[in-house]
């Protein structure tokens, strides 16, 4: 017998990264040693840990992208400037340097589709990688795009600033508040709101196919 949390109870307590709350998710106890629920066992958990992992670091970053926001308003915005694109270079590393072992393990679990012949159990381990792949390109997608924008913040003339009230010069302020939100420029909160749900549709998938595939039949 093999163990199968499919990091469920790691999930149910991370902050989420979404703006409403992600239910708890189900957590498959046991499961049948065979190669198929093996290579579900392994490499669905060898994919979604880490995944949430980088679920966290952009939780981080959230922040981080809301105090640069900000920053401008503030008479010590230089430093703080610096401050943020340090911390960003250091969150968004994270999600890069693990995105190509994420999606081997997610090769890997479609893979093991043709570990069984039963056609339903190889669609369903197909689906489960799917949404994860999903979820994955969504954390690339992100990690490059705040990568280049830590890029263009290293060559912005921080000194040449203004920090006019509001953190913005006269013709700024007359700009759409969405015009000036680092977030939207980004579509960072539409990123992680499909992220959630792609990993939330995972673990459901891959704990209906454990529970029809590898349960002990009583």
């Amino acid at each position: 017998m093999v163990q199968l949390t499919l990091a469920a109870a790691l999930l149910a307590l991370l902050p989420s990264p979404a703006p409403t709350e992600r239910p708890p998710l189900k957590t498959i106890i046991t499961v049948v040693s065979s190669p198929y629920c093996n290579s579900l066992v392994n490499h669905f958990n060898g994919a979604l840990v880490p995944m949430l992992g980088n679920d966290r670091a952009i939780e981080v970053i959230s922040v981080q992208l809301d105090d640069l926001n900000q920053l401008f308003s503030d008479p010590n915005y230089q430093q703080e400037f610096v401050d943020v694109r340090t911390k960003l270079l250091h969150q968004e590393s994270k999600v890069n340097e693990s995105l190509a072992a994420i999606e081997q393990e997610i090769s890997l679990l479609r893979d093991g589709s043709k570990l069984t012949t039963d056609p339903q159990a190889q669609a369903d381990i197909k689906d489960a990688a799917t949404q994860l792949h999903t979820a994955w390109a969504r954390q690339r997608e992100l990690a490059i795009d705040l990568h280049h924008m830590y890029q263009e913040m290293t060559q912005y003339p921080i000194e040449q600033a203004s920090n006019d009230p509001g953190g913005f010069a006269p013709e700024d302020m007359r700009e759409p508040a969405e015009m000036k939100d680092i977030k939207s420029y980004l579509r960072f909160n539409t990123q992680i709101k499909i992220i959630a749900n792609a990993e939330d549709k995972a673990v459901d998938i891959a704990y209906n196919t454990a529970q029809t595939y590898c349960v002990p039949k009583k």
